[in-house]
């Protein structure tokens, strides 16, 4: 069903409930009123009965008398006189039988005075008390023009109730079309826009109300799709060349080795040559599962450790002194707190947080002149603080923009071994821990890599 429809639909129900609920208070006040008025007019044609009863006692010539002085008489009217055994010993109208039943009269006399419908009449029934006894009066007549303008309104008010309810269904569904019209738009420009002309965007009007906060919300969708095809065609672009140099190596090698005989010294030395090319592609292929299994989408069955950032800094320290002997790691520990080492401590995952400060501790050894990482550690009241410098060459403030991107490698870091993906890792852990990565770097001061990580990010 479209929402066009079942916008029709609804709007459609609510106002039939409301004209229904309308046209039945409409018609019942109109008959209670009518209904009163004609119950009333009953009860005192029983009156005068009642006083002649009290008057002149058992007189059926006074009775018949006064039965004819009144002119005023209703459609099918009959008066009914009934003493204390129900026996009927007064009547007019006696071509008209009603066939009213006992029960009925005994009602009458527990009730005093009662109104009720008998087939066709409106009968009302009141009881008297005289000094020859107990008397009920029944004064009996049809409302001829009360039911008929009851049944001439009650089919006018169904008329105009499906008149009233097609109309709303029309105009409901004009409605409904014109408001869903700037989305069909929306769904049309879409439809033009991908997957050929991804640069094009909605075009957004003055007006700030819900289609043109859709449509900002819609492009800012469109620019991060847009991001993230070029990111991939960057990735692929970037992993097909790191992928294609060794395998082309290895190839050309393993082709040199069969073209002739050769010593068994120099296939050991193509063995090694291809076994170092098979090693780099292990590598790469690891640097590349890591980097793919960091998501923020796993953060909750990633981030099940207590980790105490200090132990992890003394751990990456050691890991970093195995991967050469050469390197040097200094730490230093800034505002520790003197009894609540738990402002240390937070909740994430051990063996990624090693990763990344071992990435950029490594790196910041590796681009000093001296290999010497510094390690500087300082807790917060909201977060700790974890800066990792070197006092190498500066980063080109053109390339700061690019560092995290994955495979990207400055002029500055071509000429070492490595595949661009280590800072690209340490940008994703930082992230999955709500944490905050910066850098700065800047002629005359040493390159920092600062990572906050807060007490109480929201996981």
């Amino acid at each position: 069903m479209t929402i066009r429809t079942r916008l029709t639909l609804r709007f459609t129900g609510l106002v039939t409930a409301i004209v229904a609920v309308s046209f039945a208070c409409i018609y019942w006040f109109t008959a209670y009123f009518i209904t009163s008025d004609f119950n009333r007019r009953l009860e005192k044609k029983t009156k005068p009965y009642g006083t002649a009863l009290v008057m002149y006692g058992h007189d059926h010539k006074a009775l018949k008398k006064l039965s004819l002085l009144h002119a005023d008489q209703l459609p099918s009217q009959k008066i009914t006189i009934y003493d204390a055994q129900n026996t009927p010993f007064f009547t007019s109208n006696d071509g008209l039988r009603l066939g009213i039943p006992v029960r009925e009269i005994n009602k009458i006399r527990q009730q005093v005075r009662r109104m009720f419908r008998w087939r066709y009449f409106y009968v009302a029934g009141v009881r008297y008390d005289t000094p020859t006894g107990q008397y009920v009066v029944l004064a009996s007549a049809e409302n001829l023009y009360g039911d008929d303008f009851l049944r001439t309104m009650r089919w006018a008010l169904i008329i105009f109730f499906f008149l009233i309810i097609a109309l709303v269904a029309f105009s409901g569904w004009l409605y409904a079309g014109d408001a869903l019209q700037p989305m069909k738009r929306i769904s049309k420009q879409l439809n033009a826009i991908f997957p050929k002309n991804r640069h094009k965007r909605l075009p957004l009007k003055k007006e700030n109300d819900e289609i043109g906060r859709l449509s900002v919300t819609i492009n800012q969708l469109l620019d991060r799709i847009d991001e993230s095809f070029r990111l991939q065609r960057m990735f692929v672009a970037n992993v097909s060349h790191e992928l294609k140099n060794p395998l082309t190596q290895i190839q050309s090698q393993l082709d040199v080795s069969l073209l002739s005989r050769r010593e068994p010294e120099q296939y050991v030395q193509t063995i090694r040559s291809v076994l170092d090319d098979v090693g780099a592609l292990s590598a790469l292929t690891k640097a590349l599962l890591e980097l793919s299994k960091i998501n923020e989408e796993d953060a909750d069955s990633l981030l099940t450790d207590k980790v105490r950032m200090d132990e992890i800094v003394w751990d990456v320290r050691d890991m970093v002194r195995e991967i050469n002997p050469r390197y040097q790691v200094r730490i230093q520990f800034k505002n520790l707190p003197e009894e609540d080492f738990e402002q240390l401590t937070m909740a994430g995952n051990a063996s990624l947080l090693r990763t990344a400060l071992k990435n950029l501790t490594e790196n910041a050894c590796k681009f000093s002149p001296d290999h010497t990482a510094m390690v500087h550690v300082s807790v917060g009241d909201s977060s700790v603080r974890i800066d990792v410098q070197n006092h190498g060459e500066p980063i080109p403030a053109h390339d700061l923009p690019y560092i995290f991107e994955p495979f990207y490698r400055s002029q500055q870091t071509a000429q070492t071994s490595g595949y661009g993906i280590g800072l690209s890792l340490v940008e994703r852990i930082v992230r999955l821990h709500r944490g905050k990565l910066t850098v700065e770097s800047a002629p005359g001061k040493p390159t920092s890599f600062i990572i906050e990580f807060y007490h109480s990010a929201p996981f």
